[in-house]
């Protein structure tokens, strides 16, 4: 809905979002999707649509779920420091397939391209054996909940860093906000870097 052709269901689409973000009632897999909505509708025809986006943006930034700094550098480092301790406890299925694939593609003599790929991939299957893991915090081994515990640590992580990156990304955007022609998208622009700030 928030591509309607109608500009008051489009506005409308974003003011229930501001609801549930100001009710925390945005879960954290959510908010990507959200933020890049937004963004997106800032290129939106309609002031009043684009006037929406930009309290949205700014609601989604003083309730984001990452706390209030949106600093990088210490999610990098914890990102960093979780990553080595998943690689290091890797199960063993995939710890033998990962040291396989890399000996095999260093055998072939391949890029740094293909070996962070393959870094990539047993990331990624680290994430879905920790979110396959069965049972309850009992019924598994302190190692398991240990490991299921740092990789959701990992992604929240991740998230957050996406998140400051999407906010990045979009400050082309918001600055050329401020040098629009429309007084209420200024103003929006304006609130939002006071909030940012």
């Amino acid at each position: 809905r928030s591509h309607d052709t109608s500009s008051y269901t489009r506005s409308a689409v974003l003011k229930t979002w501001i609801s549930l973000s100001q009710a925390g009632a945005i879960p954290v897999a959510q908010i990507h999707a959200v933020t890049d909505m937004a963004i997106d509708r800032l290129h939106d025809k309609s002031v009043m649509v684009r006037k929406q986006a930009l309290q949205l943006l700014t609601t989604l930034l003083e309730n984001n779920p990452y706390m209030g700094d949106l600093n990088p550098e210490p999610y990098r480092e914890k990102l960093s420091d979780l990553y080595g301790y998943v690689k290091e406890n890797l199960p063993t299925h995939l710890k033998e397939a990962h040291e396989a694939a890399i000996a095999e593609a260093h055998e072939n003599e391949e890029g740094q391209e293909t070996i962070m790929q393959l870094e990539q991939a047993t990331l990624a299957a680290a994430i879905a054996e920790a979110g396959s893991m069965d049972g309850s915090e009992e019924e598994l081994s302190t190692q398991d909940n240990e490991f299921r515990s740092k990789v959701e640590a990992l992604k929240f992580a991740q998230s957050a860093l996406e998140f400051i990156d999407q906010y990045e990304n979009a400050s082309a955007n918001l600055h050329g906000m401020l040098l629009s022609s429309n007084t209420s998208d200024v103003t929006e622009a304006l609130r939002f870097f006071v909030k940012a700030r």
